[in-house]
């Protein structure tokens, strides 16, 4: 197991930068996973049901991933001071899995993604370590930027595409 150093992530060009997501973070994080549900908002629910759903699926998630990946770093994108977004990696051996990466829909299309994403591949580069991700089927325009940063196709199930970048 190699620890991910913050400073690992400094290539981000301005105005961008990451930071240790903390504890006060949390009603952002809640926002912003309720930002990538729209999935859930077109059940055939009452719109308490489907928030207190929507909160449910964050709680599992979270419970989820840090089971899963007890030594991620999780991480808050800011544009300047402003959070925009975050990132959940964690490495294993030559293997830097990007768990997580959620950007608000505001800020998408604005070369954050890029920004994250090209900063990972320069520190993977130069650990000489892969990268690992999953992106679902039906979100066409990461998987495009992925496909774009040339990032390959090691194997998919019925709802994700399991991705692979190496330098």
């Amino acid at each position: 197991m190699h620890a991910l150093p913050l400073s690992a992530l400094a290539s981000l060009p301005a105005p961008y930068q990451l930071r240790a997501q903390r504890d006060d973070d949390d009603g952002f994080a809640a926002a912003l996973y309720s930002s990538t549900r729209d999935d859930l908002r077109q059940t055939p629910a009452e719109p308490a049901v489907i928030e207190q759903l929507i909160a449910m699926q964050r709680r599992m998630q979270s419970h989820g991933y840090r089971q899963s990946y007890p030594h991620a770093a999780y991480l808050l994108l800011q544009h300047g001071d402003t959070p925009i977004g975050r990132l959940v990696l964690d490495r294993q051996g030559e293997v830097l899995h990007l768990v997580d990466i959620a950007i608000l829909p505001a800020a998408q299309g604005r070369g954050a993604g890029s920004a994250v994403l090209r900063a990972l591949q320069a520190q993977a580069g130069a650990q000489q370590c892969r990268i690992h991700l999953a992106v679902n089927k039906s979100n066409a325009a990461a998987r495009a930027l992925y496909q774009r940063l040339g990032f390959r196709l090691r194997g998919e199930n019925e709802v994700q595409e399991l991705l692979a970048w190496s330098a």
